[in-house]
C-alpha cells in the first residue's frame, strides 16, 4: 500500500465512522486536495486489494473489516489521555477499596461510550473459610463458599443422586475454617461425589467478572440488526476462553465476531492478572477506545508514569 493509498483509506474510515454512510470519493478529492480521477483510481485499487467495498453502482465507499482492522492497527500506540486526567482516576481508583473494580469499567464505560468488561483470574486460588449448601432439586446443589477477605463465591453442582438434609449438613459441618475439598477414606460413594463436585467448582483459578455499560449499543446505528445485538450480548456476557492480554499490551479484535470489535488491555494487580475489554460495532471509535482501555489499564495497575 503506498503512503496516499494508506492517507486515502484512514480518511475514509473516519468519515465513515462518523458520517455512518457511504463516502463519495468528491468528498475525499476535495479534503486531500486531488484530482477526482486519482482518486478513483487509487479507490479502485483500495477496493482490489480488499479494504474496501462499495455496496451500490451510485453510492460511495465503505470498509471492509479488512480495512477497519489496518486502520485501528495504525493508532498503536494509542494516544495518552490527558495526565492531569490520569492522575485524577488514580487518586480515585486508590480511595475506592473493594469498589475498585466496579468503578474501572463504570470510568471505562463512560469516557469510551461503550460497554466495559472487566476479567481477572487469580494466579492462585482463595483459600476458602466456610462453604454453605442448599438443595434446588433434582440432585442439584446452590454451594456458596465465604473466601478469605470475605468475598463470596456461587458454584452449582450437578449430582447423581438427590443429596438428604442430613448430607448436606454433615458436609458443611465438615467445610468449615481450613477447608479441605477432598473426600475422606470412610465417605459413602454419595458423600464421595459431593466433595468430588465442590473440588472441581472451587479448586480451580477464581475468575471474577465486572461489567458495566450494555444499552449504550442501543445508541448505535447497528443496534437494528438483531443479530449485531444478539453477537454483542453472548460477548459481553461470555466472552469465552481466549487468553487474556498480557500485562500492559493492547489487542485489537476486528469483527472476529461478525459486526463486533473488541479493544483489550492487559492488566495485572496483586496475584490477579486480567483484561480490559471495549466492545463496539466495526465502526468503533478505535482510537478513543484504544486510548481510554490503555490508560486505565496503567491507572489500575499503579504506573507512576503513563507512557505509551
Amino acid at each position: 500500500m503506498t503512503e496516499r493509498q494508506r492517507t486515502l483509506l484512514h480518511l475514509l474510515v473516519e468519515s465513515y465512522i462518523q458520517g455512518q454512510a457511504p463516502v463519495p470519493s468528491g468528498m475525499l478529492a476535495q479534503r486531500l486536495r486531488l484530482s477526482p480521477a486519482m482518486v478513483r483510481y487509487e479507490l479502485i485499487e483500495l477496493e482490489e486489494a480488499g479494504y474496501i467495498a462499495k455496496p451500490h453502482a451510485s453510492a460511495g465507499r465503505v470498509p471492509t473489516r479488512q480495512g477497519f482492522r489496518h486502520y485501528a492497527l495504525s493508532k498503536l500506540p494509542p494516544d495518552l489521555l490527558p495526565q492531569a486526567t490520569l492522575e485524577r482516576l488514580a487518586l480515585v481508583l486508590s480511595g475506592a477499596g473493594e469498589r475498585r473494580e466496579t468503578l474501572l469499567v463504570q470510568v471505562a464505560s463512560r469516557l469510551s461510550g461503550y460497554p466495559a468488561l472487566l476479567r481477572l483470574r487469580l494466579q492462585r486460588p482463595s483459600r476458602i473459610r466456610q462453604v454453605h449448601l442448599s438443595s434446588l432439586g433434582g440432585g442439584k446443589v446452590l454451594a456458596v463458599a465465604v473466601l478469605e477477605g470475605g468475598r463470596v463465591r456461587e458454584a452449582r453442582l450437578d449430582l447423581s443422586f438427590v443429596p438428604s438434609e442430613a448430607q448436606l449438613t454433615e458436609a458443611e459441618g465438615r467445610l468449615r475454617g481450613q477447608v479441605v475439598l477432598e473426600p475422606q477414606g470412610g465417605d459413602t460413594p454419595a458423600m464421595r461425589e459431593l466433595f468430588e463436585a465442590l473440588k472441581r467448582a472451587f479448586a480451580q483459578d477464581e475468575l471474577a467478572e465486572y461489567r458495566e455499560g450494555m444499552g449504550l449499543l442501543l445508541g448505535e446505528p447497528e443496534a437494528m440488526d438483531p443479530a449485531f445485538l444478539r453477537h454483542a450480548l453472548e460477548l459481553f456476557e461470555a466472552p469465552g476462553d481466549e487468553p487474556l492480554t498480557p500485562p500492559g499490551g493492547l489487542n485489537v479484535r476486528v469483527g472476529e465476531i461478525e459486526g463486533v470489535s473488541l479493544v483489550q488491555a492487559g492488566v495485572a494487580l496483586g496475584e490477579a492478572v486480567g483484561e480490559l475489554s471495549l466492545l463496539g460495532p466495526l465502526r468503533m471509535r478505535y482510537p478513543q477506545a484504544l486510548s481510554v482501555a490503555f490508560g486505565l489499564s496503567q491507572v489500575y495497575m499503579g504506573k507512576d508514569r503513563y507512557a505509551s
